[in-house]
């Protein structure tokens, strides 16, 4: 199986932010970059990315500038997607929440 692409990705972020995380609407256009998501709600995020892409996300990678932002979230996410698919012998696979 091909690994997701960012938008997928971006897609299924910000549906989780808006559902779970968020106690409303978000109050802009990106509640990461708006500041809406606390740091509870960052490793609520990090639950996720495991849950649904398999992805555990690595000391050095739990920084500022990847949670800056869904977009730079993604970016992650799909580059440790690509980068897994890419292993020989690996398939990728996604899990619904």
């Amino acid at each position: 199986m091909t690994p997701p692409q960012r938008a997928e990705i971006e897609l299924g972020l910000r549906r989780f932010v808006v559902e779970e995380l968020l106690e409303g609407p978000p109050g802009g256009e990106d509640p990461l970059r708006d500041g809406e998501v606390d740091s509870l709600g960052v490793e609520q995020l990090i639950e996720y990315v495991f849950e649904v892409w398999s992805i555990e996300l690595r000391d050095e990678e739990i920084v500022e500038e990847n949670f800056e932002s869904v977009a730079a979230l993604a970016a992650l996410v799909e580059a440790r997607c690509k980068e897994r698919a890419g292993d020989a012998g690996h398939e990728f696979a996604v899990h619904d929440s």
